[in-house]
């Protein structure tokens, strides 16, 4: 059965491609591939899932030789284990969900069989990332779904700021990837022969290589210097794809893509890569100095930072997109803190609730005729019962309340952070994000919800169809009860996740009781969350003008947050006033200067020179000086190329 499992990311991948090339202009047979290639990869990776289950111990690994120069080759194939069939099961289960959504949402698009294409295609590279084995195939579809998500953040093209908003999230990304590429480069360098022949650069052998490593200094080059720098390198490849600070900035704009992209982007694929590489890389960076630590404060800052700015948005989906970078903040602190398991498990139970949640504010948009400002909004909880009840659980779910998916992930990842040291810095942090969660996430339910509606009273909301509404109840499923996979609640037998993950290593699980909720931290996640719930209710539920409390009180603040901390200015200020002119002035000096003018009068006038000076000097005319020049000429040969010979060869024979 595992030998086949390639095929999970190459139906996908056949489907859309077979949609651009052949059936583009039928849009029911378009959707009916993208969909029809996704629902058999869900069933394929559900019966790993479950094959998984029952034998844990149990890697799958089949790999072939790619490129083979001398003793130096790269392979292609296939890695299978709890990770990365985890994975595959989160993948297509959201993206069957989005692609049914898509039909309804994307019905009148002209554009719809292109679409679909996109999809399958973006979804296929995603799942062919999850089971490579090694970072070079790691890093192939790394880009194909840097590439896919450009096409799909743009795909209105004609739109000025899709276009945008695409072409930034492709140059962030390239950025970040760049550094991945270097750090790949530079680890495979002073690593290079200590990698088993089988597996150059396979995470299945990484254990074993930096065990090596550890043991043979003189493979460290400049020891820490060497190993930081490198660590750093490849961490900016996850910080561009999850939108760590300071490569953040693509996300929320990425919302001027169609709002299915926008959940299946922001829940368990693209964003979903650069915490799924950490949790792979674990095992080098606790031997980076200083790999964790940065790892855990760059998490925890990108947490607190984007939950302020959160706190004022006013478009429904950019205010989740910071919610997303949150989030995504919280699971790069949790592996830095030294559990990626928990980490995770929160992407697991976040892939669901923040894909109800972007779903549910398309259904909104879908139901208010394309309507995403806030304050336009309202009184939409009788119109739209159903995207009302589902939006409020994955609301409740993602700010922690108990015992939905969210609460029990992120207490996992409280915990972590308390038992790193209850006053440490990631801490602190970690817990005041739970509180401005709870506020943030509440406020977007008042005023998209709450009160009276204040668009267009000749056009009324309504409920959308169907095809939108039913995954919407799905994801409400599991958005309640995933959670409890991972719990430590002794019931259920313990924390089931933690066990499939790690089957070897379960010293650090919980077991038993329901000692987690009689916890410091888990008291003061509760607690805070609570209070920011009654925060955002006394502010907002009566719909307020937008942020009139934060305005007043704090006007200063409120505008640095209404403005994202000015991160795109000083972005633009430094292209425009530093790296653009220093660009410019070496293009002017290089090109126009030195390759147009320079270089080709240089030649000419060399050209001239030369042909003077073997005029006056050469080209006399006179039979002896044509003699002597080549009887010099004769010298010179012979005793470079004849009298070695004489020399070095001593069993020459004639």
């Amino acid at each position: 059965m595992k030998e086949f499992s390639w095929l999970i990311p190459f139906l996908p991948f056949l489907a859309g491609l077979s949609i651009i090339f052949i059936t583009h202009k039928n849009r029911f047979v378009s959707a009916s591939l993208s969909m029809g290639a996704t629902i058999i990869s869900a069933i394929y990776a559900f019966i790993l899932l479950f094959t998984q289950i029952a034998k844990p111990e149990e890697v799958f690994e089949n790999s072939f030789n790619w490129i083979q120069i001398g003793q130096f080759h790269l392979d292609l194939g296939v890695l299978l284990d709890p990770l990365a069939i985890t994975m595959l099961a989160l993948i297509c289960t959201v993206s069957l969900l989005v692609q049914i959504y898509s039909h309804g949402y994307m019905n009148d698009d002209k554009n719809y069989a292109r679409f679909f294409s996109f999809l399958a295609l973006f979804t296929a590279s995603m799942l062919a990332l999850v089971i490579s084995p090694n970072l070079f195939q790691v890093y192939i579809f790394w880009e194909l779904v840097g590439l896919f998500s450009y096409l799909l953040i743009g795909f209105w093209h004609d739109k000025e700021t899709a276009a945008n908003a695409s072409f930034k999230a492709f140059i962030i990304n390239r950025v970040g990837d760049c550094g991945l590429l270097a750090g790949i480069l530079l680890l495979a360098f002073i690593t290079q022969s200590l990698w088993p022949e089988e597996g150059f650069l396979a995470f299945s052998a990484l254990p074993k290589v930096l065990n090596q490593l550890q043991e043979n200094s003189h493979f460290l080059l400049e020891g820490f210097l060497s190993l930081t720098v490198i660590g750093v390198l490849i961490l900016m490849g996850p910080m561009a794809k999850s939108a760590q600070f300071p490569l953040h900035t693509w996300l929320p704009d990425a919302m001027e893509g169609p709002t299915p992209i926008s959940a299946l982007i922001h829940a368990a694929t693209m964003v979903a890569a650069g915490v799924y590489l950490l949790a792979r890389l674990f095992p080098f960076y606790t031997i980076v100095p200083h790999g964790l630590e940065i790892i855990a404060l760059i998490g925890a800052f990108t947490a607190i930072f984007s939950a302020l700015i959160a706190l004022t948005q006013n478009d429904i989906k950019k205010a989740l997109a910071y919610s997303t970078c949150s989030q995504l903040g919280y699971m790069v602190m949790c592996i830095g803190l030294g559990s990626w398991v928990g980490a995770i498990f929160h992407l697991v139970t976040h892939a669901f609730f923040k894909a109800l949640l972007f779903l549910g504010a398309g259904s909104v948009i879908h139901g208010c005729h394309h309507e995403q400002d806030m304050n336009k909004l309202g009184g939409l909880a009788s119109k739209m019962p159903i995207t009302h009840a589902t939006f409020l659980l994955a609301t409740l779910a993602i700010s922690g309340i108990p015992p939905l998916a969210g609460f029990w992930s992120k207490e996992q990842i409280i915990k972590v952070a308390w038992e790193a040291g209850s006053f440490n810095l990631t801490f602190i942090l970690a817990i005041i994000t739970t509180l401005l969660t709870a506020i943030y996430m509440f406020r977007i339910y008042f005023k998209t919800f709450g009160g009276q509606y204040k668009g267009d009273l000749h056009i009324l909301p309504h409920e959308s169809p169907k095809s939108m509404t039913i995954p919407l109840i799905i994801l409400a499923i599991p958005t309640c009860l995933i959670g409890l996979i991972g719990t430590p609640l002794g019931i259920l037998g313990g924390n089931h996740f933690a066990k499939f993950l790690q089957p070897l290593n379960t010293e650090n699980l919980h077991a038993g009781g329901f000692e987690v909720l009689a916890e410091p931290a888990a008291i003061l996640a509760l607690l805070l969350s609570i209070i920011g719930i009654l925060v955002s209710i006394s502010i907002y539920k009566n719909s307020l003008p937008a942020n009139r409390f934060f305005k007043e009180s704090m006007p200063g603040v409120h505008k640095l947050l209404v403005n994202k901390f000015y991160i795109d200015e000083i972005y633009i200020f430094i292209w425009s006033k530093c790296l653009s002119p220093f660009i410019g002035a070496v293009y002017l000096f290089f090109d126009k200067i030195l390759l147009q003018d320079f270089l080709p009068s240089f030649t000419k006038y060399k050209m001239q020179f030369g042909a003077w000076l073997l005029s006056r000097t050469a080209q006399t005319g006179q039979a002896q000086i044509y003699m002597n020049v080549f009887l010099f000429s004769l010298i010179v040969i012979i005793f470079l190329f004849i009298v070695p010979v004489f020399v070095f060869e001593s069993d020459l024979k004639f």
